[in-house]
């Protein structure tokens, strides 16, 4: 029986590319490429540092997008000094959310399960994208993947929710549409639900989630 119902964040609340409108005004005609580009690489930097030996010190999200960004700006042939790297990265704290997340978790919350985020934004961080986008009064728990200076799919991060809450892993839930966050949510434990927005096919290596569907309105569905 699910008790907890946990949500990621990034491409799952909030729509990382979003911001390919601020990219595509100092990256013309580069926009939708540079916006992709930057969650690749994000992504492979939080996978890098969850798997760093213990000299080298732990870096928050935040800085790890940047990262991403300055990359990503190099990539497409320009200099990280004539880019505005301070407003992009501004702009990533103002990312819009799905429409149909705010009616959801309202459903959600008149039903008696608890709710939080679990994400590898640092709580600073989340408070602020999510009192951005409207979601501040929706979401009490804040989750994060840095209080265990690390990343998801480090088996630490997923371990945090059923702490906190003082529960079994499989009396949480977690809500993502990032295929490798359901993987490693399966693998230890939790139950999962994959947001599927694009219809992609299933990594065959070896986990399927518990459940599927096109948007978060499947999630009432399956509640």
């Amino acid at each position: 029986m699910v008790k907890v119902i946990l949500f990621d964040v990034y491409g799952t609340l909030l729509d990382v590319h979003s911001i390919k409108m601020v990219l595509e005004k100092y990256l013309p005609g580069k926009g939708d490429e540079s916006s992709r580009l930057i969650r690749e690489k994000q992504i492979e930097y939080t996978r890098l540092y969850s798997l760093r030996p213990p000299q080298i010190p732990y870096e928050s999200f935040m800085s790890l997008t940047r990262a991403a960004l300055e990359y990503t700006i190099q990539f497409i042939g320009k200099n990280v000094q004539d880019v505005p790297v301070d407003e992009i990265m501004s702009r990533y704290q103002k990312l819009e959310k799905f429409p149909e997340v705010s009616e959801v978790l309202d459903y959600i919350r008149s039903n008696s399960y608890s709710i939080a985020v679990l994400s590898n934004g640092n709580s600073e961080m989340l408070r602020e994208v999510l009192n951005n986008s409207g979601l501040q009064d929706k979401i009490e728990v804040y989750l994060s993947a840095s209080s265990v200076l690390s990343f998801k799919t480090d088996e630490r991060v997923y371990k945090i929710a059923s702490e906190f809450f003082k529960c079994n892993s499989d009396e949480c839930l977690l809500v993502s549409a990032n295929y490798w966050d359901i993987i490693g949510a399966g693998w230890n434990g939790l139950k999962t639900f994959w947001v599927n927005r694009s219809s992609s096919p299933k990594d065959p290596i070896g986990y399927a989630p518990d459940f599927e569907g096109k948007s978060l309105e499947d999630l009432k569905r399956i509640l």
